[in-house]
């Protein structure tokens, strides 16, 4: 399978962004979005409207003045109160429309990432295929808020600079008039000039900052790589505390900031020359302009108002020309952030691809009503495509319990393919549709919240009662807990990892469900504790098929059958049959009172 790339080339960068984001406006229902874009529109106009009427008010202002007609002077500054209260309104109202669009469109798209992300173990398969997609959470978090936010940024202003473009052009064309070259009347000779020095600005700024773009992504990927190693450490603190590996994860995270600040430094010195260039190229268009109207207004040509108003125009139409350079590092941010998310979405639609394929050639999970859980002609393949588990049959029976052990790799594969989390390999895998079934994994997975809300995460937690609760906790040694109920804590941090394997065992209690399988999910436990453990299934969930698969340090005599997973020379891993079905006549089961007898005597009250 081919690992996943980046979007390089615009036309399809361009399509794949609104593949993944268009559906904000088009879809059905999504008159919302419509709506603010609208009114957004309209607000852009109207800031606009008062930019043409603030330009004729300029004009107007310095006829007055130059004519010293203190009567259309004091017109006029009631005319700029009127301007300046519209403009504030305007821009004010534009603003918070804005940021409603912004954050509306940031909350639509982060739920389709995660909604995608977070499906069908999506989040885990990513993981695993190759390519550039690592810290999913930073390009969630951060990169799809610069995506949004920055897209809404520059559309908005791109749209105002060409309406402003449109309308002053206009206004330049008729304040330049014609001038006279080698006897030849030029007409409009301001646009030209404006086109040109916005032209030639545009040239030199993008040849002064064409490093910026692979400095921005350079510095964006070096920053994500620095919170992921923070999160890292936050989660191995305890690890790192007891092996008092402080000294060298500070290292490791001074390292890492040491990338960020050498693609900072890159990035500043791009920021550095696309400034120096900019600050002489706005301080230089707001003279040209009445540098070049000053000999027509030396003639009597040209009132001092239409000079005044040409150079305010020709300011207005360099401006709007100039808006890719004046976004040339937000356009390099934005895309950046846009490529990360793209490269995510990419990698969770691999894996969906893959473990949407059915046929001879793909791990076909078969939901039909049947009694048995299985596996036929099972073979499982690492994400790159090597064999991990070749050619496997299995089959359990309700009410039976079987422990498959053995090489390690292929035990944690055989798990992952029952627990529906691994698409790569072919073969059928048979999963009773209409019996209940839970995987349970080394640790399990303890939802935020109250300690009843853990226990209980995927049913109704109302719907136990505490006795019933308090009952699973003390049966599995956790009676200490059963106080707690209604706290909230990291339970996950809180709880060690022999305490997080006994409380799955009394969620399996609470639950019942009519199938379990556990994948090395007694391996922290000693081997008394592992044996009770077991004990307390088969002797409280009489009916249930149990299959634990990998390590368990306890015995196999809570077991009717013991496979074992061995991998021969050539590397094919073989499955050995080590305890046939016993009869339960033979082997008698521990009865319920004794299995609280042992946790007594293991565990003390």
């Amino acid at each position: 399978m081919s690992g996943t790339a980046g979007p390089s080339h615009p036309q399809r960068f361009f399509r794949d962004f609104v593949k993944l984001s268009g559906a904000y406006w088009t879809g059905r229902m999504q008159w919302r979005p419509r709506l603010l874009t609208l009114t957004l529109a309209l607000l852009g106009i109207a800031q606009v409207a008062l930019a043409i009427r603030l330009n004729i008010w300029s004009a107007d202002l310095f006829d007055a003045l130059e004519r010293r007609s203190t009567d259309h002077a004091m017109t006029q500054i009631g005319i700029f109160v009127l301007i300046i209260l519209g403009s504030m309104a305007a821009n004010t109202a534009h603003m918070v429309v804005h940021r409603h669009l912004q954050l509306d469109w940031r909350r639509w798209l982060t739920a389709r990432v995660i909604g995608d992300w977070m499906e069908d173990a999506r989040h885990y398969q990513t993981n695993l295929v190759p390519g550039d997609h690592a810290n999913p959470d930073g390009r969630i978090a951060e990169d799809i808020r610069i995506a949004t936010e920055f897209a809404v940024d520059l559309a908005s202003s791109l749209f105002y600079c060409v309406l402003l473009l449109v309308t002053f052009v206009g206004i330049l064309w008729s304040l330049s008039g014609s001038i006279h070259i080698l006897g030849l009347g030029v007409p409009g000779h301001l646009v030209a000039l404006a086109f040109g020095y916005a032209g030639m600005g545009a040239m030199i700024a993008f040849l002064l900052g064409r490093p910026l773009v692979r400095a921005t992504d350079a510095r964006q990927t070096k920053e994500a790589d620095f919170r992921f190693g923070l999160v890292r450490a936050h989660e191995s603190a305890e690890p790192i505390a007891i092996a008092r590996g402080e000294a060298l994860e500070r290292q490791r995270l001074g390292t890492t900031f040491e990338t960020i600040a050498q693609s900072w430094y890159d990035q500043s010195m791009g920021l550095a020359r696309l400034l120096a260039f900019s600050s002489g190229y706005v301080a230089l268009a707001a003279v040209l302009p009445i540098l070049v109207g000053t000999p027509r207004f030396l003639e009597g040509t040209l009132s001092l108002g239409r000079l005044m108003q040409s150079g305010q125009a020709f300011q207005q139409v360099t401006a709007a020309l100039s808006w890719p350079v004046d976004n040339l590092a937000r356009i390099a941010e934005w895309r950046a952030s846009v490529e990360r998310v793209l490269l995510l979405d990419e990698a969770i639609r691999v894996v969906t691809l893959e473990a949407a394929r059915t046929g001879e050639t793909a791990i076909n999970l078969d939901r039909a009503p049947t009694s048995e859980l299985g596996v036929r002609g099972l073979w499982v393949a690492a994400p790159d495509g090597t064999a991990m588990l070749s050619d496997l049959t299995l089959t359990v029976e309700p009410g039976e319990h079987v422990l498959v052990d053995g090489d390690p790799e292929a035990a944690s594969a055989l798990f992952r393919v029952l627990a529906g989390i691994w698409p790569w390999g072919r073969g059928r895998v048979d999963l009773p549709a209409d019996a209940a079934m839970i995987a349970v994994g080394p640790r399990p997975f303890l939802p935020a919240g109250t300690l009843r809300r853990a226990i209980a995460f995927s049913d109704q937690p109302l719907r136990h009662q505490d006795a019933d609760l308090g009952s699973a906790l003390n049966s599995v040694g956790l009676g200490h807990l059963a106080d707690r109920l209604d706290v909230s804590a990291d339970w996950a941090r809180m709880l060690s990892a022999a305490e997080l394997q006994r409380l799955s065992f009394a969620r399996l209690l609470l639950l019942r469900p009519d199938w379990i399988v556990l994948g090395d999910a007694t391996d922290a436990l000693d081997p008394l504790s592992a044996d009770i453990m077991l004990a307390l299934l088969v002797d409280r969930l009489p009916r249930s098929g149990i299959v634990l698969i990998g390590r368990h340090p306890g015995s196999a005599e809570n077991f009717s059958r013991r496979l074992t997973l061995k991998r021969a020379a050539d590397g094919e891993v073989l499955l050995h049959e080590v305890y046939a079905r016993r009869q339960a006549a033979q082997v008698p089961r521990p009865q319920p009172l004794a299995v609280v007898d042992l946790l007594r005597e293991g565990y003390g009250r």
